[in-house]
């Protein structure tokens, strides 16, 4: 009786410490992506790592770090011409390859974790809010500096953010364009 009162104590201590932590961006990827695309075959983490070499192989990275990640964002929204002529990450985002269904589901689980974020997190719930304004979207540079003010080196680095840039740079791929 005591270990099982024991047992249920050190679990309940663990729940609340997880609890008081901030909110680790790439638990969305660990919870919605990587469970799904090991299941499939794919390594998400390995795929991230690999594309993101190869920008900086071709010199749309200056290297792996997060603020370069944001320079790369600032040369989207300051100006309107510029394009990354680079392969496209849709051409070996595992995302494409899964059935309508597991697709829905990832993206049903990608929602329920950023709303979970932000209930335990503010900075998170002030970034969406600030995603979602009016004013925001039609002003990218306040979306730059709101990216700026708001994430953590750590969140810069982490393999979510870089998987949804990477889905952002694929929007001013000219190979995408049609």
């Amino acid at each position: 009786m005591k270990i099982k009162l024991l047992v249920t104590c050190l679990l309940a201590l663990s729940i609340m410490s997880c609890n008081d932590r901030p909110f680790q961006i790439d638990e969305v990827l660990l919870q919605c992506y990587e469970t799904t695309y090991k299941d499939k075959g794919y390594n998400i983490k390995i795929i991230i790592k690999d594309y993101e070499s190869l920008l900086v192989k071709e010199g749309v990275l200056n290297d792996d770090s997060g603020e370069s990640y944001l320079q790369v964002i600032q040369n989207i929204y300051s100006d309107s011409d510029f394009r990354i002529s680079a392969p496209t990450f849709q051409d070996i985002d595992p995302f494409f390859k899964l059935d309508n269904k597991t697709k829905m589901d990832v993206i049903e689980c990608e929602r329920e974790m950023i709303e979970l974020a932000k209930q335990t997190d503010s900075k998170w719930a002030k970034l969406s809010g600030n995603f979602q304004s009016q004013e925001t979207n039609k002003n990218p540079k306040q979306m730059y500096e709101d990216m700026v003010a708001s994430l953590s080196e750590n969140d810069l680095n982490s393999y979510y953010f870089k998987l949804k840039m990477f889905r952002l740079f694929d929007m001013v791929n000219p190979k995408l364009e049609n």
